[in-house]
């Protein structure tokens, strides 16, 4: 599935049959180091490790200057949080940042994404895991990420693939649909089923949510 998919094209494991090309190159005829410069890679649970908050967002760097690691936290919405730790982008975070919260986490990783510039960025399930508010503030630091680069986006939660320029629909590892939105809803197939199942979910927990309300 997804996470089979993620590991090909990082260059995790390499196809036993077939190819993988990005501008018409198989991948495999590139070596490893020089291909995945050109990755970055967003998690749904980011990979911090012990060191400062500076070393974390230069890690895919190690020779970024300071004016570009904050440069990178401005445009991921993290150099605010930043500034207010105890000694700023030379504050110590613990193994996987247990000292940060999973917002501020994964805009660190964004950070360190948006440092390395990368052709090719992989989003995996990068929002799944943190409430609607700082999902939204996720969004806009990877809205500044996605401008003028290939993006692969992985994600249950439908609603927020609906402005990609392709879709695609995979059951069991096969690809069962392609398409763009308004394309898939209207064959009213495997997406249009998810997505409406999806949505009606939504609605049926905003209805809840404003009744309670209304009964307080």
């Amino acid at each position: 599935g997804k996470s089979t998919l993620v590991n090909l094209i990082c260059r995790f494991y390499d196809v036993t049959e077939g190819s993988i090309k990005v501008d018409g190159v198989d991948i495999r005829s590139v070596p490893v180091a020089d291909y995945r410069r050109h990755i970055g890679l967003v998690l749904q649970e980011p990979f911090l490790f012990f060191g400062t908050i500076a070393e974390n967002i230069a890690y895919g760097k190690p020779g970024a200057t300071r004016a570009e690691i904050v440069a990178a936290a401005r445009a991921a919405h993290a150099h605010e949080f930043i500034l207010r730790l105890p000694h700023g982008y030379d504050s110590l975070v613990g193994e996987r940042g247990q000292a940060l919260s999973g917002g501020e986490r994964q805009r660190i990783s964004i950070a360190r994404a948006l440092l390395i510039d990368p052709r090719i960025l992989i989003l995996d399930e990068a929002t799944s895991a943190v409430d609607t508010e700082t999902e939204l503030e996720i969004q806009s630091a990877l809205d500044n990420l996605i401008r003028g680069r290939t993006t692969i986006a992985i994600a249950h939660r439908l609603s927020t693939l609906r402005k990609a320029d392709r879709l695609v629909v995979m059951d069991r590892g096969q690809v069962v649909e392609t398409g763009q939105h308004d394309e898939l809803i209207e064959r009213q197939g495997a997406y249009y089923r998810l997505y409406t199942a999806q949505t009606k979910q939504l609605d049926a927990i905003e209805g809840r949510v404003s009744g309670e309300n209304s009964d307080e």
